[in-house]
């Protein structure tokens, strides 16, 4: 590894001038920090940062703490970030919580010690006191959903417009027994924003008498059992929103073992969109998330930059919380009946 004294030697000045030149220090003149800082850059010279840090020097960590990266949308989320960071000189650390609030304590408290510049978080329904103690101390910005105890910024989509629009697309094809399946409303402002778009949604289209909500942990287990009681049900829904792509798996399957014929025996709606959305017999219909935009927005947080650059909607001011929300899509498939010949591709058997 190059080090200072080695560039020191190759342009004989002592080391000391040459760390005075990096820092940017007034004491050594312009032509001689020119010479040091293209010298460091031939020689691929990489500060150290643990000595950084013991200088009081800011930190370039920033740690990105998610729930999952097999989700699709949190890895494309975390690539995203990784890329937009290292054009700013700064470097993730990426921590996963499998929504486990003792591991997310244990990981915050690393990041912490670490002397993170930015916590990017997506925080867990459990998130401990211990944690919200330790991230009240650090620049800290809440990622896709927020959790009511921690007092940050969120990034994240307009759950409430991309559900509302999945629900209006239902109704705009005449359906009217339209069931929302989602997850928990109770902590986390995901599960409140998408819920309170489909009801939203329903009353403003006259059928707030038929608005029906099913909510549970958003993993397949609970998607298949929902779906699978649903459709025991006489009459069945006529539509199902789902809240999460891994509602969508867990409603395909349940599906599947039912024989039904999508959309004929009951249409469907997707949240996010992962590339086997558009390749399912069909294709499905869903709501389209910004994953790139949300991803410049914490980076922008994390550089110091101003994070509400592009965002469809802040609610709040910089004196306070603030909710920073970017637009949703919606792309129509064949699982509400949207293309050609939907009845026979669409069989989920």
């Amino acid at each position: 590894m190059v080090t200072l004294k080695d560039i020191g030697r190759a342009l004989g000045l002592s080391h000391a001038t040459v760390s005075r030149a990096l820092g940017g220090s007034d004491l050594v003149n312009p032509a001689t920090r020119a010479r040091v800082v293209q010298a460091a850059r031939e020689m691929g010279y990489s500060p150290d940062p643990a000595a950084r840090l013991l200088r009081g020097a800011e930190s370039n960590l920033v740690g990105l703490v998610l729930p999952d990266i097999r989700n699709n949308f949190y890895s494309r989320i975390a690539k995203s970030v990784a890329s937009l960071a290292a054009d700013r000189q700064l470097q993730v650390v990426l921590s996963i919580t499998d929504d486990d609030p003792a591991r997310e304590e244990r990981l915050i408290a690393e990041l912490a010690r670490a002397r993170a510049r930015a916590i990017v978080i997506t925080p867990s329904a459990g998130l401990t006191g211990r944690a919200v103690e330790l991230l009240s101390g650090l620049s800290v910005v809440q990622m896709v959903r927020a959790h009511p105890a921690l007092v940050a910024d969120l990034v994240a989509a307009d759950d409430r417009e991309g559900v509302a629009s999945a629900t209006m697309h239902l109704v705009g094809l005449g359906l009217r027994r339209i069931v929302y399946l989602g997850g928990d409303a109770s902590t986390l402002s995901t599960g409140r924003e998408r819920v309170a778009g489909y009801r939203a949604a329903m009353d403003a289209a006259g059928l707030a008498s038929n608005a029906r909500a099913v909510l549970g942990p958003p993993q397949p287990g609970f998607g298949r059992a929902a779906t699978a009681r649903l459709l025991q049900e006489e009459p069945r829904p006529e539509a199902i929103v789902l809240g999460s792509s891994q509602l969508v798996t867990g409603f395909l399957e349940a599906a599947a073992a039912a024989f039904l014929s999508v959309p004929r025996d009951m249409a469907f709606t997707g949240y996010d969109d992962p590339d086997w959305f558009a390749l399912w017999g069909p294709g499905i219909s869903t709501v389209e998330l910004p994953s790139d935009a949300i991803a410049r927005a914490v980076v922008a947080f994390a550089a110091g930059d101003d994070p509400t650059a592009g965002a469809a909607r802040v609610d709040g001011d910089s004196g306070d919380c603030r909710r920073i929300f970017h637009a949703t899509g919606f792309c129509p498939r064949g699982s509400t009946g949207t293309t050609d010949d939907n009845n026979t591709t669409g069989k989920t058997a």
